[in-house]
């Protein structure tokens, strides 16, 4: 004798479906299979670098933060007064930052130097500023002036000599400009432009990258040797024995007056003379990729 429940019957499939309460069929469960677990592994199996490159991308984020972000600027300004007679060889040497010598009548140099640096604060910020050295030094009628205060950091200086100063400066990163002297100037500029005015000496300038400028410039007898790597050079009112300058990658222009003899050539770039042509007649002019164009003052 066998029993069975009211519902069950003999020989039914197992994966058949089965109705619900309302009568409707429910969807039968199916096994894994093979390939389905596969499936799943590999589903897991790149959530977990993508976990980790997220955290390495919030972890650099925060160290940038750290280094450079949230930083404020401090500034800080150095004063001193070197007594250096009426014809100093004054030789500055600048990294970051720009340059403008006066010549005064005096007998002193007096040095204005200004600051910057950057902190995690205000406070912190200007104590960096204070803390970048100006270096000066006296050797004989030589006042050596120099600073370097490390990344992230520059000087802006701005002296006043005695006219009769001889001056030499060389510069990093910034822009640099001279004016009323009666004596040499030398100027190397790495990175920046160049301004020359009223100076009653030779001039030599070096700009590899940057414009440069000779306004005024009197000596009858001394050179005026300019190089410029990729800028544009402007020449106006020159009065000098020998000017030679040359121009890589840019344009030259000629303006107010010249007297002497030289020449000016200009590799890639063009020559633009708007001076008298009786002053140009001992004056060379040769753009070697460019146009030279004159238009003759009268």
């Amino acid at each position: 004798m066998s029993f069975m429940w009211e519902n069950e019957t003999h020989g039914e499939d197992p994966d058949r479906q089965l109705a619900g309460p309302s009568g409707r069929k429910l969807p039968a469960s199916k096994p894994l299979t093979e390939r389905g677990a596969r499936g799943e592994l590999a589903s897991r199996s790149w959530r977990l670098p993508l976990v980790f490159g997220l955290l390495a991308l919030a972890l650099g984020a925060v160290l940038v933060w750290l280094m450079y972000g949230d930083r404020a600027g401090g500034t800080s300004v150095y004063q001193d007064s070197v007594d250096s007679g009426a014809e100093p060889v004054v030789h500055l040497t600048n990294g970051p930052g720009r340059v403008r010598i006066e010549g005064v009548d005096a007998q002193t140099v007096e040095i204005t130097a200004k600051r910057y640096a950057r902190g995690f604060g205000p406070t912190s910020a200007q104590e960096n500023a204070a803390s970048i050295p100006v270096d000066i030094a006296r050797d004989g009628s030589t006042v050596n002036i120099s600073s370097n205060g490390g990344r992230g950091t520059n000087v802006d200086y701005d002296l006043k000599v005695p006219s009769k100063s001889t001056i030499e400066v060389e510069s990093a990163v910034g822009n640099v400009k001279v004016s009323d002297l009666s004596n040499n100037v030398a100027v190397r500029a790495e990175v920046g432009d160049v301004s020359v005015k009223n100076v009653r000496g030779s001039v030599k300038i070096e700009a590899p990258r940057g414009d440069v400028a000779v306004d005024s410039m009197s000596t009858e007898t001394g050179r005026a040797d300019i190089t410029v790597g990729y800028g544009d050079l402007q020449l106006k009112d020159l009065v000098v024995g020998i000017l030679d300058a040359q121009v890589e990658a840019g344009d030259a222009d000629l303006s107010g007056r010249f007297s002497g003899g030289g020449k000016v050539f200009v590799g890639t770039g063009s020559i633009n003379s708007r001076l008298p042509s009786g002053d140009t007649k001992d004056l060379n002019l040769e753009a070697y990729a460019g146009e030279v164009a004159r238009d003759d003052q009268q």
